[in-house]
């Protein structure tokens, strides 16, 4: 606000300048009234900025500058009768200049107030001018320039509504911008913290596993049925854990971009066949099957051999845990289009709608988990992956119940 004001003083001295160089070569205008003018606006403009560096009055400024807008309404409206005396008459045009300063000044309301305003007191000059000097007032001359100062307020309150419009988004972008800022930062301790975290619980999960192995190998001595059973248990938890700290410690590489791919064209069958291959023990431990549907073999495609097929072991592990006893796995893999469809179709209980759009986020667990094991982070951790091969990995409704989850890897161009 005092930028403006110390802008719209700077004006108030031109004006005076202009009433004192140029007001003597209008001969029908008595010299009293353009020096009283000049010797006004100078005056004010003197007290303007007095006002201006008083730290006393800033406390009052909003109110001041108020007072200054009516002020200059009213110097205005006496310029327009000043000038009134010559036959050209041109002086209104200073209206839009102050319908744009009280647009800047008040917002919408300034240039609406101005416009009304000196529109009224230019009609009204006018039909005192017509009645004074004689010289005829033009209707039509009027009204075309009360229209025109009425748009000129009308398009300030538009100007000035679409800055305000552009000011509350830049605002928000800038905040936006920040808070995404904080919480890459936040994101980036979060994943130093699980890699740390995961490396130092790598090495006493070992020493523990070892200690487990040595129990179960009796090497220590025999064990009791029930003694066995506590170290049975205790190596599964065991090897839970150290998948656990495994795959939070890949997540934090894939964030960190720590990933390093070593690609080679691949036969996507060969793939997926030892990737069944490795993990038929686990399914058959539930009674289940896994069914290939090759097509005929597609084709090649250009990927990090252990990375695709720890992405694919993921959607089949993930399968096997959320499937009934006793029911079969289908997996396939076609061409489309330039990319390789590789689908993994468990019949499980599926996944709620409200659900589907998290289900790739880190550590989520659906409503249908039900207690089955698991991190949560499988599926963020085999989206990575293929992400990194330029493939996609999305979730498809099922007919009938059951998930199908979709992996798309480019062809390799020959």
């Amino acid at each position: 606000m005092e930028r403006l004001e110390r802008t719209f003083n700077w004006a108030r001295l031109g004006g005076a300048a202009l009433a004192f160089l140029l007001g003597p070569s209008f001969p029908n205008i008595g010299i009293g009234y353009v020096l009283g003018l000049g010797t006004f606006m100078t005056a004010y403009a003197g007290a303007v900025a007095w006002v201006l560096h008083s730290e006393r009055r800033r406390a009052m400024f909003p109110r001041i500058v108020r007072f200054m807008f009516a002020v200059d309404l009213g110097i205005v409206a006496y310029s327009l009768l000043v000038f009134a005396a010559d036959p050209e008459w041109t002086t209104y045009i200073v209206v839009t200049l102050l319908v744009i300063a009280g647009g800047f000044r008040f917002g919408a309301g300034g240039a609406v107030v101005a416009g009304t305003f000196l529109s009224a007191a230019y009609v009204a000059i006018a039909a005192y001018r017509a009645e004074t000097y004689g010289f005829a007032m033009e209707a039509p001359r009027v009204v075309f320039h009360v229209a025109v100062f009425l748009i000129a307020a009308y398009l300030m309150a538009g100007i000035l509504r679409e800055l305000e419009t552009l000011r509350e988004q830049r605002e928000a972008f800038v905040k936006a911008t920040a808070e995404t800022a904080m919480l890459r930062q936040a994101d980036h301790i979060k994943s130093e913290f699980l890699a740390a975290m995961s490396h130092d619980f790598r090495s006493p999960l070992t020493v523990v596993r070892g200690a487990v192995e040595l129990l179960l190998g009796e090497r220590p001595g025999s064990l009791t049925p029930q003694q066995r059973d506590l170290a049975e248990s205790a190596e599964r938890n065991v090897r839970r854990l150290e998948e656990f700290t495994e795959q939070l410690l890949e997540m934090a590489r894939l964030e960190e971009g720590q990933i390093t791919l070593e690609k080679e064209q691949l036969d996507p069958v060969e793939l997926l066949r030892d990737v069944v291959a490795a993990h038929s023990p686990l399914a058959k431990a539930k009674r289940q099957w896994i069914r290939l549907d090759l097509d005929g073999g597609p084709p090649a495609v250009v990927a990090d051999r252990s990375r695709i097929a720890q992405a694919l072991a993921n959607l089949v592990v993930n399968a096997i845990r959320y499937s009934p006893t006793g029911t079969p796995i289908q997996i396939s893999a076609r061409r489309t289009d330039a990319a390789v469809r590789i689908e993994v179709r468990d019949h499980g209980p599926g996944i709620p709608p409200e659900d589907r759009q998290r289900i790739f986020d880190k550590f989520f667990r659906g409503r249908t988990a039900d207690g089955t094991a698991g991190s949560g982070l499988g599926l963020a951790i085999a989206r990575s992956l293929l992400t990194l091969h330029g493939g996609t990995l999305e979730y498809e409704e099922t007919p009938g119940g059951g998930s199908t989850f979709v992996a798309r890897l480019p062809v390799a161009i020959p």
